[in-house]
């Protein structure tokens, strides 16, 4: 009786202090630490940093004036809501906010990379294995090397959903929230909605109806997207040009480790904390099935929703369970399908920003 008690518990993670204790919880420290420090010091030049100058504008542009005019130029109320995501208003918000203090748009935008790496290696330490995330964050290039230094909307959406998702067990109203900041999580909040809707509980339902959902969704995408899109559309203009079948492949391994997640702990005790996994692998397991269909139908329905895949990965690698042998040798492509990523990566100068002297 006793045996089975015990062999039934589930196995602590251990958080907070006494993990720093540890000598993976050292290795964590110091390479946050380097990370932060780069982005944090290093010279942030236009010439430096891709998109740097489109971000100084944002904040040049972005005052009370340009949300009273936003204000007014509504046309409905109905477009008006819709409005709050496709034109952004929780990352103008944000702007607006560190205007306030005077912050020069140079500082806010150093304080904007610095405080969303913070939060995602914040959100990373609720996960099983922090050390893994982490490293995966490093490496994965369009991780911190793309959203975590230069492309910092989507960088500072996906921090604020991941903390809801990791700490507070609230992905779906994270992801929301993260729309505002980028209208890319959008699509993820509708499979979050979706997978709520019918119950983690029952995965294989949940995932029949999210992958649904997301077939519907990329049909829909040039409807959408000629209807919603406005400014996005000549910003995304070029995006399908690189989404190939290769492109498809590398996501299909990021994916597994979704499905990983999944199998491992299909039979795992019920908690607040596992339903929310539970959650983000079948919107994740979605995202793929929504991109697949899109390379069929509209390749321009891409954008940038196919960054959620790996950025997701270091997130949800880290709570896959080593039940079985199957579940090791799939993990092991997983991070060799990472590697293989980031050494290509490294011989195009992806890397070059942290490298260089």
């Amino acid at each position: 009786m006793n045996n089975t008690a015990q062999q039934s518990a589930p196995i602590r993670r251990m958080t907070g202090f006494a993990y720093f204790m540890t000598p993976s919880g050292w290795a964590f420290l110091v390479l946050a630490a380097t990370a932060l420090s780069v982005v944090a010091f290093r010279e942030r030049s236009v010439g430096l940093i891709f998109d740097q100058e489109a971000y100084i504008q944002y904040f040049r542009s972005t005052d009370w004036h340009w949300l009273v005019q936003f204000y007014q130029n509504r046309e409905s109320d109905m477009g008006f809501l819709i409005s709050l995501i496709t034109e952004e208003l929780g990352w103008r918000s944000w702007v607006i906010f560190l205007n306030a203090f005077g912050v020069t748009p140079e500082g806010g935008i150093r304080i904007t990379v610095v405080l969303l790496n913070v939060v995602v290696m914040y959100s990373l330490l609720q996960t099983r294995r922090p050390l893994i995330g982490l490293i995966l964050w490093l490496v994965i290039p369009y991780a911190l090397a793309t959203v975590g230094l230069f492309q910092i909307r989507q960088g500072f959406g996906l921090a604020i959903a991941m903390l809801f998702a990791c700490r507070f067990n609230k992905p779906t109203i994270g992801m929301g929230l993260a729309s505002f900041v980028h209208t890319t999580f959008a699509v993820p909040t509708a499979f979050l909605l979706t997978a709520g809707f019918f119950g983690e509980q029952k995965k294989a339902r949940a995932i029949v109806a999210v992958s649904v959902v997301a077939i519907v969704l990329a049909s829909a995408a040039k409807f959408l997207f000629a209807t919603y899109g406005g400014r996005r559309i000549d910003e995304y203009s070029g995006y399908q040009e690189n989404f190939t079948i290769k492109l498809l492949s590398l996501l299909f391994f990021y994916t597994m480790a979704s499905v990983m997640v999944l199998y491992s702990t299909w039979r795992a005790q019920d908690t607040e904390r596992q339903r929310a996994f539970t959650r983000v692998s079948i919107m994740h397991v979605g995202l793929f099935v929504y991109l697949v269909v899109a390379f069929f139908v509209f390749p321009f329905a891409k954008g940038r929703v196919w960054y959620c895949v790996p950025l997701l990965l270091p997130f949800l690698a880290p709570e896959i369970k080593f039940k079985n042998a199957m579940v090791l040798v799939i993990t092991f492509g997983v991070f060799v399908a990472v590697a293989a990523d980031a050494t290509k990566s490294y011989f195009e100068g992806v890397y070059h920003y942290f490298l260089m002297p």
